[in-house]
């Protein structure tokens, strides 16, 4: 095999060379890259005191990584484009420096029981960086020098690294205890240091190392959970990875790189591509969120978990369209952010005329526990969404919380995440309090599913997109499964403005309930509500049964465990099984005149919504919460004869026309006409006046 050919190949080279002679953008951008390769040559190697000399999990291995990938991109840079002969010198110094290294792990690993690791994330990225940097000054390199630096990679970070994640005769993890993005990455960037390596070590079975590695990113795509470990499928039927936006990008991202690189070497590779989940491309994009900046459209992410509000699937997409696997939306998101220096180099090409990210559905509903609804993809636009999943590392107890986006800015929000080795990692962001959720008492979900995954985890029940609005039902009971029996929210969105929240709790016993409100900017007491204000964007919170306490409570912000940052806690004082709370959140309301009233029944509560000439009401009916055995949830509900669970009624006076929105029904009858008929119950919308 020629070298390069990881990334690029001698081809590549020779055609960018020629592009920088009448491409003076092309010329700036590498030599903008370059321009610090005499302070690089400069630079002195990290030591190995340097790298194990802190006790933390990672202790400054990843100081490695970082100088490796630095050093790669400037004075790796240089030898690739202009021959500078002293930078491959340097650059064979650095791998030699690192290969006599005791180990690329911290001792963290070593002393852990039963089984000591020896790879982590640290390790494998340092081997993927020297792994490129051979590739490039392999051919500065004599045949002894080749042998020692490829067996000095093998053994200190592509041995370990296949070996902890991927061999048989050596293997300590499996998917149901590290098969999150962790699995993709180690392998993937393990393997893809191999395909650099190859022809330097004749006396190690590649091929085999190679198929396995395949085998194994492969297993990573189709794994579906473990009921015994409590473990979830890692993606759900639409594609979504179950951490995140981040942890996708990190995960996938990683495994699809390694598949290029691998195809390029090898032609094409059906057992990783008849793995990879359909929906993959479109799943995260759908969690982005465009607004403007300085006269430009950026994009934040949805930072459920331990993502963060800058997450990119940018990895992810390009590696994608790279493969021919990206679909139109993909296409259109890697061409925002074009080809970096080195895919330049390459010849990828990302541009994607006539796709846009508009062609992404406005709702969304994954059945690993999200649900999202947007009034438009143009940024600055208004997005809700909800999450009730499931529970393990990267995923919090957060069962039940909920964001809003709106008018370029993070409104209502979730606490996101900060860096893992601070105390308040464990003790705040990854707890229920540090999100929009429902307690029981002054109890939340159990600190052990952190740890040993959720048994039963939350989901996202029901759903359905009507006329002018969006519902959500979030089941948030397993989470909470040690305190009651149920915990429904119901999420009505309605013309992408006015949130209503019907909470059903039934707890094992008489306690009181809290709802938390995480938000950004200010708020103020007004009468019954709470007004909130985000530099000039404003919200009212109105508790309209029953009455709730407001506490201010201290809480932190996505990134910044070390300031404060106020959160809300209403709380139902009365100590009781039965708590149904209905909430309106309501954006904007400066600009209408909506209206309230609670409604209330034998059998029901409810509220009635006067918005101009449109009257919602909206009914919770007590009869269908699961409590009767045999006898049907028949009840009356704003004039009609319904079993349903909730039912939704809007009047357009202008108009003069009415429909329902039943939820959980099996009919719906006024003066002996029937509107919905069906043997078993379901949730739809019918027009009952026009």
């Amino acid at each position: 095999m020629q070298h390069p050919n990881l990334f690029c190949t001698g081809d590549d080279v020779r055609r960018f060379r020629e592009k920088m002679k009448s491409d003076p953008a092309a010329a700036e951008r590498y030599r903008s890259a370059v321009e610090k390769v005499e302070e690089r040559l400069a630079e002195p190697f990290i030591t190995w005191e340097e790298a194990n000399g802190k006790e933390s999990l990672h202790a400054n291995f990843c100081l490695m990584r970082s100088q490796a990938n630095t050093l790669l991109s400037t004075l790796g840079l240089k030898y690739l484009i202009e021959g500078d002969e002293r930078c491959a010198v340097r650059l064979k110094e650095l791998i030699v420096h690192y290969i006599g290294f005791e180990r690329w792990y911290a001792r963290s690993y070593v002393v852990r029981e039963p089984n000591p690791w020896h790879s982590d994330l640290c390790s494998t990225g340092t081997t993927l960086a020297l792994g490129r940097i051979y590739d490039i000054i392999r051919d500065s390199l004599t045949p002894e020098e080749r042998h020692t630096l490829a067996e000095g990679i093998f053994e200190k970070g592509i041995g370990t690294g296949l070996g902890d994640w991927a061999l048989p005769e050596t293997r300590i993890h499996a998917l149901d205890s590290m098969g999150h993005n962790w699995w993709a990455v180690c392998i993937g960037e393990s393997a893809t240091a191999l395909l650099a390596l190859q022809d330097d070590l004749p006396g190690r079975d590649c091929a085999g190392m190679l198929d396995c590695a395949d085998r194994a990113l492969a297993a990573f795509l189709t794994y579906g959970g473990n009921r015994l470990f409590n473990k979830t499928r890692n993606f759900d039927d639409q594609g979504m990875f179950y951490e995140g936006v981040g942890y996708d990008d990190y995960g996938v991202g990683s495994l699809l790189r390694y598949l290029w690189c691998r195809e390029r070497c090898s032609g094409r590779n059906e057992t990783i591509r008849a793995a990879i989940p359909a929906g993959f491309c479109d799943a995260p994009l759908t969690f982005l969120y465009p607004f403007t900046k300085d006269g430009k459209t950026e994009l934040y992410s949805l930072d459920f978990c331990d993502n963060d509000i800058w997450n990119s699937a940018y990895g992810l997409a390009k590696s994608a369209v790279l493969l021919g696997l990206a679909s139109a939306p993909a296409r259109a998101y890697a061409a925002r952010c074009g080809a970096d220096l080195w895919e330049e180099i390459a010849g990828c090409d990302f541009s994607a005329p006539g796709c846009s990210m508009e062609e992404l559905p406005k709702t969304a509903v994954f059945s690993s526990g999200y649900a999202l609804t947007r009034d438009t993809w143009a940024p600055d636009g208004t997005l809700f969404a909800v999450r009730s999943g499931f529970c393990w590392n990267h995923s919090h107890n957060d069962a039940g919380s909920f964001v809003i986006f709106h008018r370029g800015k993070p409104f209502f929000t979730d606490s996101g995440t900060c860096d893992y080795s601070h105390p308040l990692y464990h003790d705040y962001y990854c707890q229920d309090r540090a999100h929009s959720v429902v307690r029981v008492g002054e109890n939340g979900r159990r600190d052990e599913e952190l740890y040993r995954g959720t048994r039963f985890p939350g989901a996202i029940s029901d759903s359905y997109e009507g006329e002018g609005f969006v519902f959500f039902q979030a089941d948030s009971t397993g989470p909470m499964a040690h305190l009651c029996s149920r915990l429904y929210r119901n999420f009505f969105w309605i013309d992408s403005r006015l949130l209503v929240i019907v909470d059903d709790v039934y707890c094992h016993e008489p306690e009181t309930v809290q709802l938390s409100f995480h938000f950004d900017g200010t708020y103020r007491r007004e009468k019954n509500a709470v007004r909130f204000d985000n530099g000039g964007m404003t919200a009212a919170l109105i508790s309209h049964l029953p009455a709730m306490t407001l506490k201010e409570k201290i809480g932190r912000g996505s990134g910044k465990p070390d300031e404060d940052k106020i959160y809300l806690e209403l709380r139902d004082d009365e100590k009781a099984r039965t708590h149904t709370l209905i909430h309106t959140l309501e954006l904007d309301p400066e600009t209408r005149r909506t209206a309230f009233r609670t409604l209330k029944t034998d059998t029901a509560d409810g509220i009635l919504i006067i918005d101009g000439e449109t009257e919602r009401e909206i009914w919770y009916n007590h009869l269908a919460d699961g409590h009767v055995m045999h006898d049907n949830s028949q009840t009356t509900l704003g004039g009609f004869d319904t079993d349903a669970y909730m039912l939704m009624i809007t009047r357009d006076q202008r108009e003069n026309t009415e429909r329902a929105f039943v939820v959980c029904g099996s009919f719906l009858r006024r003066d002996g006409r029937v509107y919905l008929s069906s043997f078993a119950k379901i949730t739809k919308e019918v027009v009952t006046k026009n």
